[in-house]
């Protein structure tokens, strides 16, 4: 039964009982029940309180609930509105939900990488955005994730992007499955100064890039030492 039908029938009953009330006091008054309306009066008046308990209950416990809600309304509000932190590469927002945010018609997860990216395009060099590589394991394979894999002049480097949920036993393990499989120079940088000095975190990667031996330009006799980026 719904609240609405419950309503009805309650208005009902408590309308009847009024009926009767007023029948048995009109009785009362011309003789006929003489004493009844008097007998009666402590029930009928017993029934209209015990109804507006009941009623005031209810209004109290609706009232409850709408405030309920409208706190978390509020905060469900407050949650949406509160900007992420443009600081850092914190980017993921829920289990498996990540942000996607274009750039030169790449997607990336933050609005540190972008930065990053922007510095790298300024710097002239060839690289890959965030991705998925797949690696070999002691057993079978694996995807993993590189921030961003950049070649210049010969030679490979991964550019990490660390954020506060990174652990130093976590990066070891990573870099040592990278340098396992063939990419064997990474840097790893801090995600605060990635977003306030990514140019300056450029220049620094490309620097010690460019001091390693290329294979590359050994094998096509192309110069192995390129003048480093300015800070």
């Amino acid at each position: 039964m719904d609240g609405t039908q419950r309503d009805r029938i309650l208005s009902l009953l408590l309308g009847a009982i009024a009926g009767i009330s007023i029948g048995v006091s009109i009785l009362d008054i011309i003789g006929i029940l003489p004493g009844w309306a008097a007998r009666l009066t402590p029930f009928f008046v017993g029934i209209l309180l015990l109804y507006v308990v009941l009623e005031r209950e209810r209004v109290e416990s609706v009232k409850f609930i709408v405030r309920r809600l409208d706190k978390g309304i509020d905060r469900l509000n407050t949650a949406l509105k509160q900007p992420l932190r443009n600081s850092g590469a914190s980017t993921q927002l829920s289990e498996g939900t990540y942000r996607s945010i274009p750039y030169k018609g790449m997607i990336f997860r933050s609005k540190t990488e972008v930065r990053i990216a922007r510095a790298l395009e300024h710097a002239g060099v060839v690289y890959l955005p965030p991705t998925k590589a797949r690696l070999n394991l002691e057993k079978g394979r694996q995807s993993r994730e590189v921030d961003f894999l950049i070649f210049d002049n010969g030679r490979w480097g991964m550019l990490e992007v660390d954020g506060p949920w990174h652990t130093q036993a976590n990066n070891d393990a990573r870099d040592a499955l990278m340098r396992a499989n063939g990419l064997a120079h990474i840097q790893r940088f801090d995600s605060d100064r990635c977003y306030h000095q990514p140019d300056a975190v450029v220049s620094e990667f490309l620097m010690r890039l460019r001091s390693q031996a290329s294979p590359l330009a050994e094998a096509y006799g192309l110069p192995q030492e390129v003048p480093p980026t300015a800070p």
